[in-house]
């Protein structure tokens, strides 16, 4: 039998939070303890079964902060500004967290490296474990193809508030030594030699397209998510392995050694 999970959803009222809610509600071995959104949220009081209409989410109720709380994982898709709080508060109470959280500064992700030596922790930009073995597969491009160049298109929904897509990005530090991001003109950057460009369109869950420019060769990879589905039952599924193993900043790597 499956051990029970109880989990705490930072994020609540975004569209992958309810997504989560949602995914989280089918399992019974995962239980809802909670949801954060901020404080000016006007629907912060209600219970998670009242927001989102599932009887299956229970009386787990939405709130403002952590305190006082408990379970054994957060799962964090919320925005920079929130996200200090969230990860402060696993390490002080030693509990694993997923994060998904894109647009977070240098000194975000210098806590996440931190928070690995107290706490399982896993961040990625994106929960699909074929991204991850696209990553893979663009570093052994790179370390082959000494001269190829890359260039990364990446298209969202409209509501995406950050751009480049923190998808984009990972796969261009796949690529590149030089890890600074540029901005060169409206949606387009460059970080390294790799270019990057954004558009935003209606409601795309996400599409990136990566063209592999070699000498005699030229390779385009895409990845189409078809529902954003796909990233939080990717998020659940890292949830449940952080609770089951020791300290340490993770990758989804560890996901497809498991």
């Amino acid at each position: 039998m499956a051990q029970s999970i109880d989990i705490i959803i930072s994020g609540v009222t975004g569209r992958m939070g309810q997504r989560l809610v949602r995914l989280i509600s089918q399992h019974k071995e995962l239980n809802l303890i909670a949801g954060i959104s901020s404080e000016d949220n006007q629907h912060v009081g209600r219970s998670l079964a009242e927001y989102t209409g599932l009887d299956a989410a229970g009386d787990a109720p939405i709130v403002s902060s952590l305190t006082g709380l408990s379970a054994d994982v957060v799962i964090d898709f919320s925005q920079p500004a929130a996200f200090n709080a969230v990860i402060d508060y696993c390490v002080m109470n030693e509990i694993p967290l997923v994060s998904g959280t894109t647009g977070l500064s240098q000194s975000q992700f210098d806590r996440i490296s931190q928070a690995g030596h107290f706490i399982p922790v896993m961040w990625a930009a994106n929960f699909s474990l074929n991204i991850q073995i696209i990553k893979n597969l663009l570093q052994i491009f790179k370390q082959k193809n000494k001269t190829g160049r890359y260039h990364i298109t990446e298209t969202h929904h409209q509501h995406k508030q950050d751009a480049p897509s923190g998808t984009a990005i990972a796969l261009a530090q796949s690529l590149s030594q030089d890890q600074t991001l540029t901005v060169v003109a409206d949606n387009e950057f460059t970080l390294g030699r790799i270019h990057i460009k954004s558009v935003r369109q209606a409601e795309v869950p996400g599409t990136h397209h990566i063209r592999c420019d070699f000498p005699h060769e030229t390779i385009d990879i895409e990845h189409q998510a078809k529902n954003g589905d796909l990233f939080a039952e990717g998020a659940i599924a890292a949830a449940q392995w952080l609770t089951a193993n020791e300290k340490g900043f993770y990758d989804l790597n560890a996901l497809l050694l498991a």
